[in-house]
């Protein structure tokens, strides 16, 4: 097994959370548990995935112009900076997270010019010139329409809704050469998530690598169960998602968090791949085991 080269540490002052890292970053968040539906995330074993994916990979960063929608705390886009990156475009439909960029930006001496921050949907961006490299991870969770959700985690009925966004505005924002990775929390049919068929309908002209995060998939029929013993006055309301669900793409559906890396345009256009490897990429094994309570993620809440 790779080494984990993040050295992550967390101190806590009330309900701020200071993550540190190996390299001298730090990024501040909120406490997971904060009960406000604008707070901003903390950082887990999952992003720290992708962290320790670049900080193992730091060419992939340096020198490069990163994107993070979908930003909450930044941490994607202030490690691409710390690891050697032109700038950093941070943006995030939530208006606290600005603040939380600009505190960031100044604990770790980047300037205004090297890390900014935007408040907005990412559907109305306009990005100055295109990326060499977009760093994401949107609100992913299959939500039922009765379930208000939160707003980093509702990801819509399948759970794809703000990802179809990014994919869609994906030719425009990224460079021909350039490269996209997000962490996502995906339904998977025979094998393939979901968002593979997005992938087809958007960005049919390059490479995209799905790599599970857990070593058991959570079937989907658990995942509903747990959806009902969180949400007991919704019963009716959450059983008719899951029947739309399966009639859309059937019975037998499982659920894993993955990496989704998509390549730059022309080589291998339209390959769609699934590595079982999460070691082999991003250092660690199956970062979510079974009994994992994030193993299981119902409404922005471990069930």
């Amino acid at each position: 097994m790779a080494d984990d080269l993040t050295g992550l540490r967390d101190r806590r002052e009330g309900e701020i959370v200071v993550h540190t890292f190996a390299n001298g970053l730090t990024v501040t968040a909120e406490v997971s548990w904060k009960k406000d539906r604008l707070r901003i995330l903390p950082l887990t074993r999952l992003q720290g995935t992708l962290l320790n994916y670049l900080m193992r990979n730091p060419s992939r960063a340096a020198g490069k112009l990163v994107f993070e929608p979908f930003a909450g705390s930044g941490a994607f886009g202030f490690m691409a900076l710390a690891l050697g990156a032109r700038r950093a475009d941070l943006l995030d439909i939530n208006p606290r997270a600005q603040r939380f960029h600009r505190a960031t930006a100044a604990a770790n001496g980047f300037s205004p010019q090297a890390a900014r921050s935007f408040t907005g949907d990412l559907r109305d961006f306009t990005a100055a010139e295109p990326y060499d490299l977009i760093l994401a991870n949107p609100p992913f969770l299959p939500t039922p329409d009765c379930v208000t959700g939160t707003l980093n985690s509702n990801g819509g009925p399948d759970g794809n809704t703000l990802l179809d966004v990014l994919l869609a505005r994906l030719p425009a924002l990224l460079r021909p050469e350039g490269e996209a990775l997000a962490i996502l929390y995906q339904l998977i049919r025979d094998g393939v998530p979901l968002a593979a068929r997005s992938v087809r309908t958007h960005v049919p002209d390059r490479p995209v690598e799905f790599t599970p995060l857990q070593n058991r998939p959570v079937a989907f029929a658990r995942y509903v169960e747990a959806y009902e013993l969180q949400h007991p006055r919704e019963r009716d309301g959450i059983r008719r998602w899951r029947d739309g669900l399966e009639t859309a793409y059937g019975p037998g559906m499982t659920l894993a968090h993955c990496v989704m890396h998509i390549g730059p345009r022309g080589d291998a256009p339209g390959a769609v791949t699934v590595r079982h490897n999460a070691a082999e990429k991003f250092g660690s094994a199956f970062v979510v085991a079974e009994d994992d309570p994030d193993s299981l993620p119902v409404d922005g809440r471990r069930h």
